[in-house]
């Protein structure tokens, strides 16, 4: 039964929609009969979970699927190391429950809010050169089909349509399990500390491939990088709630906060304040922590992002060339640029196919700050060699889509596989695949 009069908002309260029907399916049944009752009608249907992208990925549509009440736990196989959840749960409990049982993933994102299935279908990755993103960890699913159907897709199973499943932008159909391989839990020592710009710009490369997992900060309008370097340890935990609350609230969500606050309200004095938010809110510390706890942050106040990834050699080069822009644009970037490395993998999808990649996140606050900023940084991605999170705010043309991705055609034809009257085709979807 569809729920009436609901209002779809994204995270970041940049898009609103009102469907004609909205459903929060129980059970895998439910989905099935969903999908065949939008079928009769000739409805484009379209599936979210904590509404964290920035694209339009799922407005629309007539028909809107959550997937809240799928988000079980539906088997842990300790000896192979392997997970079955449903495709709603939260990243935030997943961990929870996968480190009480000795188990963990091998990479996270920088936050836990999504579901697992928004989080793979996006592209969501983490950092380390060693590791791919998110996707790379799925060795099975359960699709609900156009036609009513449900597939297994795995290893073993179909999997041929593995590559294709793993990241699809929701445009294959409803992804009603998922199977991850996962790892013996472990422990991560995080070092934090800035170093000049150049001088954080000529070891980028280095110390991406010296550590496991490394990010890097970096403020319009200041001359230092934050360094974040995460690697596997034996030593003893020195996280605490105090320093946790410390660190992720009262800075990361009440200071940053009231920053960008600050450069809305004196949108001339931008680097100024960028330049106080960085000596306040990143500072030097050392820790050991269970591995959930270092790779992730807590959820940041409400901004905007776009972020491409390039070849990894690129990244520093493709840095310098936006400080540049920045500059000679004069556009006001209140948010830190993120700095992430991600292996290669073979999804098509993925904007790290065939190729290790360097993420580069241009986040803001404020659509006025947002679209002079994007009208900059995204010509200079396109220039190195970008591919788009497809999670994130985007500009780009199935005609471009089709150059950057080697595989694009290959997902075409699975799209035009397994929907090929367009059930899952929203505006965004029929734009970037058409």
């Amino acid at each position: 039964m569809s729920i009436p009069n609901f209002v779809f908002r994204n995270w970041a309260d940049t898009i609103e929609w009102r469907p004609d029907e909205f459903h929060q399916p129980s059970t895998e049944q439910d989905v099935v009969d969903i999908l065949r009752a939008a079928a009769v009608k000739n409805q484009i249907v379209r599936v979210f979970g904590a509404g964290h992208s920035w694209s339009r990925v799922v407005p629309d549509a007539q028909c809107l699927i959550n997937l809240d009440n799928l988000s079980r736990i539906v088997n842990i196989d300790r000896e192979a190391l392997q997970v079955t959840v449903q495709a709603g749960i939260r990243i935030r409990d997943l961990v929870k429950d996968l480190d009480a049982s000795g188990l963990a993933m091998k990479n996270l994102g920088a936050i836990m809010a999504q579901s697992i299935a928004g989080a793979i279908s996006t592209g969501t990755h983490g950092s380390g050169l060693t590791f791919g993103s998110l996707h790379t960890q799925i060795v099975g699913m359960k699709l609900a089909t156009a036609s009513g159907g449900i597939l297994e897709i795995s290893q073993h199973s179909n999997p041929d349509l593995l590559p294709a499943a793993r990241v699809s932008v929701g445009a294959l159909g409803v992804i009603i399990e998922v199977t991850l391989q996962c790892v013996p839990a472990y422990n991560l020592e995080q070092v934090a500390y800035a170093l000049p710009f150049d001088e954080a710009l000529d070891q980028m490369i280095p110390l991406a491939k010296a550590n496991e997992h490394v990010r890097f900060y970096w403020f319009a309008g200041t001359d230092r990088i934050y360094v974040n370097t995460m690697n596997r340890t034996d030593k003893a935990r020195t996280d605490s709630p105090l320093t946790d609350w410390i660190r992720n609230v009262v800075m990361r969500e009440g200071v940053l906060g009231f920053f960008w606050k600050l450069d809305q309200l004196f949108p001339g004095a931008v680097n100024d304040i960028n330049k106080l938010e960085a000596a306040i809110g990143f500072g030097n510390f050392t820790e050991v922590g269970p591995w959930y706890h270092e790779l992730t942050t807590s959820m940041p106040p409400r901004h905007i992002e776009c972020e491409y990834a390039i070849p990894a050699e690129l990244g520093p080069d493709a840095i310098r060339a936006t400080r540049a822009v920045i500059e000679k644009s004069l556009s006001k970037v209140t948010v830190p640029m993120e700095i992430r490395f991600v292996a290669a993998d073979d999804a098509y999808l993925s904007p790290a196919f065939g190729r290790d990649v360097c993420y580069i996140g241009g986040y803001t606050t404020g659509e006025e700050f947002a679209e002079p900023y994007y009208a900059v940084f995204e010509p200079v991605m396109k220039s190195f060699g970008g591919r788009p999170h497809w999670g994130k705010q985007i500009s780009v043309s199935c005609e471009e889509l089709a150059a950057m991705y080697p595989r694009y055609d290959d997902f075409v034809a699975v799209r035009q596989r397994l929907d090929p009257n367009g059930m899952f085709a929203n505006t965004q979807i029929h734009e970037w695949f058409q």
